[in-house]
């Protein structure tokens, strides 16, 4: 995890976080390993956005399956599991642009996987 997300996924409408003795285990745990919960200033923030953004731009070469529907050739894999669970952490950042293909290979997998668009904050 990182700053982009430690804090953001708190925030999200998960069973996980409704009670505030997990939400404050979570910023513990996290403080205690010594992982940087959130960015100094808004324009550290925007940076990395930026950055997270110039990444997932190179993604969709990455993805090998038929209409971008794998990351593999052959089909599904760990390698999806793996991704997936990243990608749908990504969705509770505001202004993460996903690129076309990204957005259908998440879609793709359709409720099994939680989009936190509407709640990025």
């Amino acid at each position: 995890m990182n700053p982009l997300t430690l804090t953001r996924l708190t925030k999200m409408p998960v069973a996980d976080w409704a009670d505030p003795r997990d939400v404050t285990y979570h910023f513990w745990k996290h403080t205690k390993k010594g992982d940087l919960l959130f960015f100094d200033t808004p324009e550290q923030d925007a940076a990395a956005i930026a950055a997270l953004n110039a990444k997932l731009a190179e993604l969709p070469a990455m993805l090998k399956g038929e209409n971008c529907s794998s990351v593999n050739s052959w089909g599904w894999g760990m390698d999806d599991v793996l991704l997936l669970a990243w990608l749908r952490r990504l969705t509770c950042i505001k202004g993460v642009d996903f690129p076309q293909p990204v957005a259908a290979y998440l879609s793709g997998v359709g409720k099994q996987v939680v989009d936190y668009k509407k709640h990025a904050v």
